[in-house]
């Protein structure tokens, strides 16, 4: 009977270990995985969805090409380096003719972006089954490379921009991972007095109001990751 109620206690003491082994998920069954980031570079292409000024002379929307840096800054945060360019067109309008004969045509130049974001990773420094959620938001220069001065002395110039939007990091592999991400930029447009002038129409390219108009654009973009420094 002793060894009974020996053997009995011993089993009831091994009942917490024993559901503590059972309760919750083995490692190497969890769907999320840590993972050691340090400083990556990312090649990147997709399209830039342009939106509509005031009076019509934004950037048309065309593909983008560009590269963005990370780099780990502790925890579930990241700097980024974003540079992208897209090959545009613009509507060029001479302040001179009346409203139904103004545009005149298109002319083309580089759009060139350069920003800095902070990342920040909805779950942490580590992946829910290889997937990372990413919040972004960030500020830079938006710069018309080669866009010069039209008619009616009209240029998009260089403008400080802002950005916010989200990414999904997929890793792949050890070395290789894809990124998507979708942002929204705003930048603005300034416009020349010259589209205050009813010169050739008594209604004037933009007769009241203020002249600069905030855009808001959005990039849709998906990236491969080479990975530089663990």
């Amino acid at each position: 009977m002793r060894k009974t109620a020996l053997a009995l206690v011993a089993l009831v003491a091994c009942v917490p270990a024993l559901r503590a082994q059972v309760v919750g998920t083995l490692p190497d069954q969890s769907p999320y995985s840590d993972i050691q980031d340090g400083q990556r570079l990312t090649a990147v292409v997709g399209w830039l969805q342009t939106g509509h000024d005031a009076v019509g002379v934004n950037a048309k929307s065309a593909p983008m090409y560009g590269a963005r840096y990370d780099l780990s800054i502790g925890g579930a945060a990241y700097v980024t380096g974003l540079l992208f360019g897209a090959a545009v067109n613009r509507t060029v309008l001479d302040y001179t003719k009346a409203p139904a004969n103004r545009n005149i045509g298109t002319q083309s130049f580089a759009l060139i972006d350069a920003s800095a974001q902070l990342a920040l990773s909805l779950t942490g420094k580590r992946t829910w089954h290889r997937l990372q959620p990413l919040i972004n938001i960030g500020a830079g220069v938006a710069s018309g490379v080669g866009d010069n001065f039209d008619v009616s002395e009209f240029t998009f110039g260089t403008s400080f921009q802002f950005s916010y939007g989200a990414g999904l990091r997929f890793i792949a592999s050890r070395n290789s991972e894809f990124r998507l991400d979708i942002d929204q930029y705003w930048w603005e447009l300034k416009y020349p007095p010259l589209y205050r002038s009813t010169q050739g129409s008594p209604t004037a390219i933009k007769p009241t109001g203020s002249l600069s108009s905030w855009t808001a654009n959005t990039a849709l973009t998906l990236g491969w990751t080479f990975y530089m420094f663990r």
